[in-house]
């Protein structure tokens, strides 16, 4: 895994110390699996299959998962970024409550522990074959992976990435896989405590992507979803396509309170690049 030092000053103007300890109470409480029965704030990032979700959660966060551990949005995945003098990672299971009392037992006792992030890919297969998730098996779970980072130029920070919604069956993915996907964005994006970050691919017809459906469904009001373009690279200058994503952009085509923002993938063509590399080819691309 990959860090990007992060300026936390702007961050740390707007939490007071009392806020900060509230919300180092609050994932003390969501570590015990108190969120399957008492709502908690919480910041959600779904999207369709390949929308770009990965990108969305590097670029907000700073952590960079390794390629292969993409596969970790099989189930939902939450990143906690904490400021600390020491460097680590931390990686435990939450099972979910429908698990017997012995899956329970087995999944809370996972905990493992790294000093560096080279092998937090490792950890996180660790975590797959102990909820039961292979490419022969079980695909899709309920159960919630939390990785904790910690380090002193880290953010206060804590986002649940969601397995990415699915269109239709293929070989490796079911119509009860497509269901059980649905089903887990919805269930967190029902919680009144929810921000729920909606990323849309511009890739694709904004209007056949399922996220936004959802995202109205659990949110009428349309108070608490802040929409999110990626891959706007993708479209043809002075096209009807990006004119339509102009629009979307600007709140015009789905209104929500918060408003749209844009944000540019790394170039998976082009290799593996940092996030600063990622960082840069944004300002020149939006300059």
């Amino acid at each position: 895994m990959i860090l990007t030092q992060f300026k936390t000053e702007a961050l740390e103007g707007l939490c007071t110390q009392e806020q900060l300890d509230l919300l180092d109470s609050i994932d003390t409480l969501r570590s015990q699996g108190i969120s399957h029965y008492v709502s908690l704030p919480q910041i959600i990032v779904c999207g369709d299959q390949s929308s770009g979700k990965s990108s969305v959660l590097e670029a907000i966060s700073g952590v960079s998962f390794p390629v292969k551990s993409s596969l970790c949005t099989r189930f939902p995945t939450e990143l906690v970024l904490r400021k600390n003098s020491q460097v680590g990672v931390r990686v435990s299971i939450i099972p979910y409550q429908s698990r017997s009392d012995a899956e329970q037992h087995s999944l809370s006792s996972f905990c493992e522990s790294l000093d560096d992030f080279n092998g937090l890919a490792e950890l996180i297969e660790n975590a797959k074959a102990a909820i039961g998730i292979s490419t022969h098996g079980k695909a899709f779970s309920n159960d919630l992976l939390r990785v904790e980072v910690s380090g002193p130029d880290r953010p206060h920070l804590t986002i649940v990435d969601l397995p990415g919604l699915i269109h239709s069956e293929t070989r490796q993915q079911s119509a009860a896989d497509i269901q059980l996907v649905q089903d887990v964005v919805q269930l967190y994006m029902r919680e009144p405590r929810s921000v729920i970050l909606a990323v849309v691919s511009a890739k694709n017809d904004f209007a056949n992507q399922i996220v936004l459906r959802l995202a109205r469904d659990a949110d009428p009001s349309r108070i608490r979803t802040l929409g999110v373009i990626s891959k706007p690279d993708i479209l043809v200058p002075g096209s009807e396509s990006e004119a339509s994503f102009v629009s979307l952009a600007k709140n015009q085509e789905v209104e929500f309170r918060l408003g749209w923002h844009i944000l540019k993938n790394m170039d998976s063509e082009k290799g593996k690049s940092s996030l600063l590399d990622r960082n840069i080819q944004e300002c020149e691309f939006f300059s």
